[in-house]
């Protein structure tokens, strides 16, 4: 194995290299891909494992991704010529044996490859047991077989998450133990149904199949890692970017931000969570900057070992989820949603039996009347159906949501040691100095543009708010006095 100079510039680090990534197409994965191919113009290859979808094959699929407005940057600069040319799919499916791939495309992965970044997952709390560990567990187990087989390969990065132990208080940059053994439960999943992998798997302490499978994963990497050079890199929640590849980017609407929305454009009005505890939210920046630099770190040891790396903002910077909120509302005053089901307004408790209280009352009674007018006029409902999945999410939710945990993330910061100024800014990990206001109010926007697809005229949206807001004003009114008309008739009705 080659040892780099370690003082040597981070683009430097990745000339010539042949890099290896899954779930290229995923959030993290995409952001990664576009990042390495900006800053390290040295890089030799990329080969991606893509497999089929809707019919598109995965040579079409990532020609079209190529030419999303994340890679912009790229071709503004000249450089769609060399993405073409660097950036190679294969067709293969990381919840199959051997990673789906052919004979000669493993071969050619065999021996070509030096870098290895592996964050294909499922990441969905309510995946059935099985497929959760068909996908995270075993295909962490395949990822790594191929990896033995890589005669060149320099160092794996295996991403995980911060969320697989949280039996611990406070959660250290190591590998804990778990409640099961992952061989056998690979075997019960590739040999038993559903139903039965269920029944015969206790998931102990873990919250949901999804960190279940995660931290066998991180099993599955340990119990290689004295064969391999293997950095388990764990992010917390990712929200989207502050400003790269372009500020407030994202390709979904989860997470946090996915309840900001909810209670901006007036639809959740109710919610379930300790007002006081921290999200621990990192920016993409600080995960696919993290990436690299393990990739980058893990190279030069000249051993088979295992890092972890906990990619947490803890004693950085922390957001309550009532300071989250707040900052929602307050970019919504600036910036309204063109349309709103009602004027936005939020009550958050921590008790299950009060947030159920208010759900009844705050949700799902309008939208039983909503739903029947809809109803009548002969038209489709959806209100009731829409806050019957939005309870159920957040009860799910629950274990994360009135809880808080402490990440120690002192390896993570130490990858940011020996770099050169430049570097240190080009990969900066360190996202304290950032203006939270701002920064939900950017990613807010890009939400609104981008995911919601809104056409963003403030002025129309403006009319609108100022129409919810009296409305809302008029039905409180309206129903504070059949309130207080029904108490003096009860009442009377003693005296």
């Amino acid at each position: 194995m080659s040892q780099p100079d370690a003082h040597a510039t981070v683009s430097g680090a990745f000339d010539g290299k042949v890099l290896l990534l899954t779930g290229a197409s995923g959030f993290v994965g995409k952001a990664l891909l576009e990042k390495l191919l900006r800053t390290c113009p040295g890089i030799r290859k990329v080969y991606i494992i893509m497999r089929s979808k809707a019919g598109t094959p995965p040579a079409q699929r990532l020609h079209s991704m190529l030419r999303e407005p994340l890679f912009d940057k790229l071709r503004a600069a000249g450089e769609g010529d060399r993405l073409d040319r660097v950036v190679t799919a294969l067709d293969g499916d990381c919840a199959s044996l051997e990673l789906g791939l052919s004979p000669q495309d493993r071969d050619t992965l065999h021996a070509e490859v030096q870098v290895f970044v592996h964050t294909a997952a499922s990441v969905r709390f309510d995946d059935p047991l099985q497929r959760a560990v068909l996908l995270n567990t075993r295909g962490a187990r395949e990822a790594a077989k191929l990896a033995l087989g890589m005669s060149r390969l320099q160092v794996m990065v295996h991403v995980s998450t911060t969320y697989c132990n949280t039996h611990q208080p406070v959660i250290e940059e190591c590998v804990y133990a778990a409640d099961a053994d992952w061989r056998h439960v690979i075997r019960l999943a590739e040999t038993e149904t559903a139903q039965a992998v269920a029944a015969a798997v206790p998931m102990g302490y873990q919250p949901n199949t999804y960190t279940f499978s995660k931290a066998l994963a991180e099993q599955v990497m340990l119990d290689h890692s004295d064969r391999l050079n293997i950095a388990i890199f764990r992010p917390a929640i990712v929200v989207g970017a502050v400003k790269e590849p372009m500020p407030g980017w994202t390709n979904n609407l989860n997470g946090p931000f996915a309840l900001c929305v909810g209670i901006t454009k007036g639809l959740v009005h109710t919610t379930l969570a300790d007002k006081d505890a921290v999200i621990d939210i990192v920016p993409l920046e600080m995960v696919v900057n993290g990436i690299i630099l393990a990739a980058r770190e893990g190279a030069l040891r000249a051993t088979p070992s295992l890092r972890v790396y906990n990619c947490s903002a803890a004693h950085r910077k922390t957001l309550s989820v009532c300071d989250s909120i707040a900052c929602a509302l307050k970019s919504n005053e600036v910036a309204p949603h063109d349309r709103v089901l009602w004027h936005p307004f939020v009550v958050v408790t921590s008790s299950m039996a009060a947030f159920t209280a208010l759900t009844c009352l705050l949700h799902f009674a309008p939208a039983l009347l909503l739903d029947l007018g809809l109803r009548v006029a002969g038209r489709r409902t959806w209100l009731l159906r829409t806050y019957w999945k939005i309870y159920r999410a957040t009860v799910s939710l629950r274990y994360f949501s009135l809880a808080h945990w402490v990440f120690q993330n002192d390896q993570y910061y130490s990858l940011l040691r020996d770099l050169r100024p430049e570097d240190a800014a080009a990969f900066k990990l360190d996202m304290s100095d950032i203006d939270e206001t701002e920064y939900v109010h950017t990613h807010l926007q890009f939400l609104r543009r981008y995911i919601l697809k809104e056409n963003m005229d403030p002025k129309a949206a403006k009319k609108n708010q100022a129409i919810m807001f009296w409305l809302d004003r008029f039905t409180r009114v309206v129903l504070l006095y059949i309130a207080i008309t029904i108490v003096f008739r009860v009442v009377y009705c003693f005296v």
